[in-house]
């Protein structure tokens, strides 16, 4: 998936427009590691799993509890 971000009133927002999941720049992290995914200065690319957002280590393991290097 790919988020772009979008400036709202309320400050930066990262926006999967396909899913329509809409997250705060802050709140834009890995749901495991908790490593921030994109720094709201362009688009990224994110894997989501259940609606939850996961850095590219984290998505890829089977159980969805890797511990990332970040």
């Amino acid at each position: 998936m790919t988020a772009t971000s979008f400036f709202t009133g309320r400050g930066a927002a990262m926006i999967i427009e396909s899913l329509r999941l809409f997250y705060h720049i802050d709140c834009f992290k890995c749901c495991v590691c908790h490593v921030q995914l994109g720094d709201g200065l362009m688009g990224t690319d994110v894997r989501v799993r259940n609606s939850k957002l996961h850095c590219h280590n984290c998505y890829s393991s089977d159980d969805g509890k890797a511990d990332c290097d970040t």
